[in-house]
């Protein structure tokens, strides 16, 4: 189900079929918080199989391997298949919110507030449409000229230029440097940039690093 919920909303996202904060957004994102829990209740269920199990299969070596036929159950082993069977239902039950309530094997706590990654994605609206960029982003498998292209339209070329070489160690900027500087003496810079493989090289070339 999370396979094809996801597939669902690459697919929207690529052929721009809503907007972040539209009623189709809102509407993926409860239906989303329904599989999450889902996905919980099932480990659950999950779990309290696991700890049955273990009580039924305690018995195993008796019935099967010595041919007994009657066997002693605790009350501790009674208990367990008791509450398991009982939490089963419990957690395969979309009403009872108890598993919820009680967070169930911890499964259920409220998820850590996520740290803005910059000051500007402090607008938590502002971080949402980010991330969107991103996830779009990925669809299309964005290369290098095309990022290129987007932070000239946004006019940030020059200022990401400066925050790349300021934040990287000086050893990254002379491999970049040598790197043109050989390619350049071939005249292959032109034809061959976007060719290359190499992360730091498509990076620095796609944000026109040096003139």
């Amino acid at each position: 189900m999370r396979t094809e919920f996801n597939t669902l909303v690459e697919t929207l996202k690529r052929w721009d079929l809503y907007q972040l904060g539209d009623e189709v957004d809102m509407d993926l994102k409860s239906l989303e918080d329904k599989i999450t829990e889902l996905e919980k209740r099932m480990e659950c269920v999950t779990r309290c199989n696991k700890e049955i199990d273990e009580v039924v299969f305690s018995f195993v070596d008796a019935f099967e391997d010595r041919g007994e036929t009657e066997q002693t159950l605790t009350y501790g082993q009674f208990e367990v298949l008791l509450r398991g069977i009982h939490d089963i239902d419990i957690a395969m039950d979309l009403k009872e919110t108890e598993c919820i309530d009680n967070n169930w094997y911890g499964l259920f706590e409220e998820p850590k507030k996520e740290e803005p990654p910059t000051d500007l994605c402090k607008t938590p609206q502002t971080h949402e449409f980010v991330k969107d960029i991103i996830a779009k982003l990925k669809v299309i498998n964005v290369d290098g000229e095309t990022m290129q292209h987007i932070l000239k339209e946004v006019g940030m070329e020059e200022q990401m230029y400066r925050q790349l070489v300021l934040c990287n160690p000086d050893s990254d900027t002379k491999d970049l440097l040598e790197e043109k500087r050989i390619l350049s003496n071939r005249g292959e810079l032109e034809t061959n940039l976007f060719k290359k493989r190499r992360p730091r090289l498509e990076l620095f070339e796609s944000l026109k690093c040096l003139k």
